[in-house]
């Protein structure tokens, strides 16, 4: 690569490359234009540069520098401080985004939560809302102005055929096909994962199943992951039939009190 002074803009060399040394500056009005490589070294500057040429920075500090067209990042990008971002297209955090103060404030979009989501001092959506794929915890709370939905799963059979319950799907289980005899529904949280892996010692759930009635039909007992439970009946016993009509809701309040150890609250309502 040559040198070259300030105010003669020469490649000697025939390489296409440019150096610029430390201290030198193009004189007004001077450009440099190609597609060769203009490297500019420790705190030299370079300006008046035109067409597309690639230009590599080595530990140039102090000075300002704009871009207007796309910028690549080789290695790590550090912020020592930024007070104000303008417009930012699509961010992605790969080890995800931490908040320190002030919180997440979203108008006209919305918030994309994959995976687990933590979030201490709150998100503010104004726009599109916010969307959660996998588990979300609020240390604060969660302050709900408007509507909350809940999913329901709806399966276009009977309990006693389909007796696994992922709550992956819902807390609530609606099966439209009447039924023909008494289920024992195994709760779990999917077919690869066990409930008692995604709650924690002193957390709850409540799950509702709500079968087409039959008065031959029943739920006596549930299981856990597969393992029997000890059901505390509201009433004080087990129910012994179903209704006649319409539709029977089985509910159960699950609560982790030790490592794959529930207690459960069942209750079972007729609405014949």
């Amino acid at each position: 690569m040559s040198r070259v002074r300030a105010d003669k803009l020469v490649d000697r060399a025939g390489t296409g490359a440019v150096e610029l040394t430390q201290g030198a500056t193009l004189p007004s009005g001077k450009t440099i234009s190609g597609s060769g490589t203009i490297a500019v070294n420790s705190s030299g500057t370079a300006a008046g540069l035109s067409g597309s040429p690639d230009i590599t920075v080595n530990n140039v500090t102090g000075v300002a520098a704009t871009f207007t067209g796309a910028v690549t990042v080789g290695g790590v990008l550090t912020y020592d401080d930024v007070t104000n971002v303008d417009s930012i297209g699509v961010v992605t955090a790969r080890s995800g985004l931490k908040v320190n103060a002030g919180g997440i404030n979203v108008v006209g979009g919305g918030v994309t939560v994959t995976g687990v989501g933590t979030f201490f001092s709150g998100v503010s959506v104004l726009g599109a809302g916010i969307t959660a794929t996998g588990i979300g915890t609020f240390h604060e709370g969660v302050h709900l102005e408007n509507l909350l939905a809940e999913e329901v799963k709806v399966t276009a059979g009977k309990l006693s055929d389909n007796t696994n319950i992922n709550i992956e799907d819902g807390m609530v289980h609606l099966f439209t096909t009447a039924e023909s005899t008494t289920a024992v529904p195994n709760i779990r949280y999917n077919g690869s994962t066990a409930l008692n892996a995604k709650m924690s010692i002193g957390q709850s759930v409540v799950v509702t199943l709500i079968t087409t009635a039959n008065a031959s039909a029943y739920s006596a007992q549930m299981t856990i992951d597969g393992g029997a439970q000890t059901e505390r009946w509201i009433g004080g016993s087990a129910p012994d039939e179903g209704g006649s009509a319409g539709v029977d809701i089985h509910s159960f309040t699950i609560i982790k009190t030790a490592d794959a150890t529930f207690t459960v609250i069942g209750n079972h309502s007729k609405t014949s």
